[in-house]
């Protein structure tokens, strides 16, 4: 949730396309140290459990947790300081963490106490798309907390502590240079960073020229986030090219459409959306339908869908049918798709395949659902007209869908609507999984288990399929 929110928002950032996030999920101790080495990040991230102990990490053998405190993080960024200049702890109670570290890096966020889910996503995708438009670490930071107030989060706005280094003026402290990465060498004689930061390069004058790159890692099943000036290196969260005219053209948009209505509705259903992604059905469920009653299409495709899917509430199908049309009236994608897998299913409905494709093909032409795309890919597959399966499969992985890469990647290992090709299907299986796709992960522990495409290799094999348990695969 909280790395689909900061793609969302930095999307809408003047310097969106300098920034590359790189995700490591369900990252243990030792991964924690390769990623170090691979991405020489400028911010490092991370995202996860803390408490009075410090923060919570996954051991080598990913089967007990243990805490590491403020002491043993700064002898860490000692060894891996590099390019790092700031440190963001989202996690309960790390603050003296983020004060140890501030030290060496120069600069760190901590948090006094706890910290919700929800006020934990709002800081980060606020802070970094305020990044992402240029601004200085202090302006970011105070947008974010401003942020949290917007969001009704007042109480805690105060549990996110700036912690600058000894010299260090985070009002000054800029990750992209004013006027984007382009803009040439900056004066900043007021930013002293502690220790050799010889790898930041200066000019005689003094002033330094910032390689845009922040990193995060994904610990004990949490995720974390790196952004890079440039293109998409191997190993980030984000897709690389497999060498497939298939590749998506441009990040997009979740599908789905709001309406913003009366004043309130549009902060009420990003907080439903918030317990919606938590998996906190009960909790989102009233709010989306006093919502969907205020006639807010969006609202409506959710409750239509929780209805027929019992979450939140008893799974009523024809109240979730009456929702599912109402939200697919007002043209809500989420509300044509759902309505469309309705009537394919014959779930609160006769099933109608007619009816089925007519929905989803408008929420896939007109809304550009990658959801609705997939689920005409698995139709069309389902009744072995593979070329057009292929078809619906590709446009869903150009629209940005990391599960549609996993669709084709199958359809190539099988030769289905294409040639077989398992270097491919690999390549395709490997960037869904490495950009968190639980799926993925699962696959790629079944590939090396057996051998498809690669040599056999059990340990890769049960490699894999321990990051997909810790994100939460069955």
């Amino acid at each position: 949730m909280e790395v689909r929110e900061i793609r969302h928002k930095v999307r809408t950032a003047r310097y969106r396309d300098d920034l590359v996030l790189d995700t490591r999920w369900a990252t243990r101790t030792d991964d924690l140290l390769l990623a170090l080495n691979e991405t020489n990040p400028q911010v490092v991230h991370f995202s996860g459990h803390g408490g009075s102990g410090g923060l919570v990490l996954v051991g080598a053998d990913a089967s007990h947790a243990h805490s590491v405190d403020a002491e043993q993080l700064a002898r860490l960024f000692e060894v891996f300081r590099g390019d790092i200049r700031l440190v963001v702890l989202n996690a309960c109670f790390s603050l003296p963490q983020a004060e140890a570290i501030a030290g060496v890096v120069g600069c760190a966020i901590g948090t006094r106490t706890e910290i919700s889910d929800a006020a934990a996503v709002i800081f980060s995708a606020s802070f970094y798309r305020a990044i992402a438009f240029g601004h200085p670490v202090g302006v970011a930071f105070e947008q974010a907390r401003t942020a949290l107030d917007l969001e009704e989060h007042h109480e805690e706005r105060d549990c996110l502590q700036l912690v600058p280094g000894p010299g260090v003026d985070p009002a000054e402290l800029y990750l992209i240079p004013p006027g984007g990465p382009d803009a040439g060498e900056r004066q900043t004689g007021q930013v002293q960073l502690v220790g050799d930061m010889a790898a930041v390069p200066r000019s005689k004058t003094g002033s330094w020229r910032a390689r845009t790159t922040a990193g995060g890692l994904a610990l004990v099943g949490a995720v974390a986030l790196a952004l890079k000036l440039g293109g998409f290196p191997a190993g980030t969260g984000e897709v690389p090219p497999c060498a497939w005219a298939g590749e998506p053209q441009a990040p997009m948009a979740p599908a789905g459409s709001s309406t913003a209505g009366p004043s309130g509705v549009r902060s009420d259903l990003d907080r439903a959306k918030v317990d919606y992604e938590a998996g906190r059905y009960a909790a989102a469920f009233p709010r989306f339908r006093r919502l969907a009653r205020s006639r807010n299409p969006e609202a409506m495709g959710f409750v239509g869908a929780m209805f027929l899917r019992g979450q939140g509430t008893r799974a009523h199908p024809d109240s979730g049918f009456h929702w599912l049309r109402e939200a697919a009236k007002r043209d809500d994608a989420r509300g044509m798709t759902e309505l469309g897998t309705a009537y394919l299913d014959g779930n609160g409905a006769k099933h109608s395949r007619r009816w089925a494709v007519h929905w989803l093909k408008r929420a896939a032409d007109e809304k550009r659902s990658v959801e609705a795309m997939r689920r005409l890919g698995a139709l069309y597959q389902n009744e072995q007209k593979y070329d057009t399966a292929f078809t619906w499969f590709r446009d869903a992985v150009k629209a940005g869908s990391l599960e549609a890469r996993i669709d084709i990647g199958q359809m190539y290992e099988q030769g289905q609507g294409t040639r077989q090709d398992l270097e491919m299907a690999v390549c395709l299986y490997q960037t869904a999984a490495e950009a968190g796709s639980p799926r993925g992960m699962l696959i790629m522990g079944r590939i090396h288990e057996n051998g498809i495409g690669v040599p056999r290799d059990d340990d890769r094999a049960q490699e894999w399929y321990r990051k997909a348990a810790a994100v939460g695969s069955p």
